[in-house]
């Protein structure tokens, strides 16, 4: 499975054209800042922890620019409740 990085987001693109399997997206605020406003994976690829590399490859793109998160999205706000390491990236 390829996973791609776009403006603001991460997406698995459907290799027979098409709706994107899966994707996140997030918005920059500021310097440094920003919100993951959007995750999406579609019903048949669900349980394959493709949201969660998703997720992962924000987090590392958000330390890279040195911004700390606001998670929005219903998923990065249980995320970020479940995982006590990503305290140090919350906004």
């Amino acid at each position: 499975m390829q996973f791609l990085a776009g403006d603001n987001r991460f997406y698995v693109p459907n290799p027979d054209g098409g709706e994107d399997i899966a994707e996140i997206t997030y918005t920059l605020i500021g310097n440094d800042k920003a919100s993951i406003d959007h995750t999406f994976v579609n019903v048949n690829y669900r349980g394959q922890g493709i949201a969660d590399r998703l997720f992962d490859l924000v987090i590392e793109e958000m330390r890279k620019q040195h911004r700390k998160v606001i998670p929005v999205c219903s998923y990065a706000v249980r995320k970020f409740e479940r995982d006590n390491q990503l305290q140090s990236i919350k906004a």
